[in-house]
């Protein structure tokens, strides 16, 4: 059976720690937003955001939206994507997560991983969420202030309810 879930969170969201959760600890078929970009732009970040977001995004969800079997973390998908994604079956799972909290994860990414400063982007992802919610594109919102392994086990419980 097909699972194909796209999970939205916004930067310091919990993305990479559920991915990597969810490699170690399932057999699903991860994909990831900023892995899939660096894989179609030969490993390397994409110096030229415009490009990015015009040419290589578009590209990369289109890859994954034709797939059987996915599940995909991302911090932005255009929203045409998105409407194209749930038309072809893919669940839309938020991960509901406040800008209070998002403040201290950057903050602690910055000091012990050595992350850019993403606050900067917070207010537009968060309210660019709330209109996909108002247009009704969010299947599931989930609360990602849980810990990982929570959200994992509500992630798996809703693929394997896909398959």
């Amino acid at each position: 059976m097909d699972y194909k879930l796209l999970i939205l969170a916004p930067s310091a969201g919990g993305k990479s720690t559920l991915m990597r959760y969810l490699r170690e600890h399932t057999h699903f078929n991860i994909a990831e937003m900023d892995e899939e970009v660096m894989k179609e732009n030969d490993n390397v970040w994409p110096s030229d955001n415009d490009h990015k977001d015009r040419v290589i995004v578009p590209k990369v969800v289109k890859n994954i939206i034709s797939k059987k079997q996915v599940i995909y973390l991302a911090s932005y998908v255009p929203i045409d994507l998105i409407r194209e994604a749930q038309g072809v079956g893919f669940k839309i799972i938020l991960l509901d997560i406040d800008e209070e909290e998002l403040q201290k994860r950057n903050k602690e990414r910055m000091r012990d991983e050595n992350y850019n400063d993403a606050s900067a982007w917070f207010k537009m992802q968060l309210d660019s969420y709330k209109k996909l919610q108002v247009e009704g594109l969010v299947d599931i919102i989930l609360d990602g202030a849980q810990a990982p392994a929570k959200i994992a086990e509500r992630i798996t419980n809703i693929a394997k309810s896909a398959e």
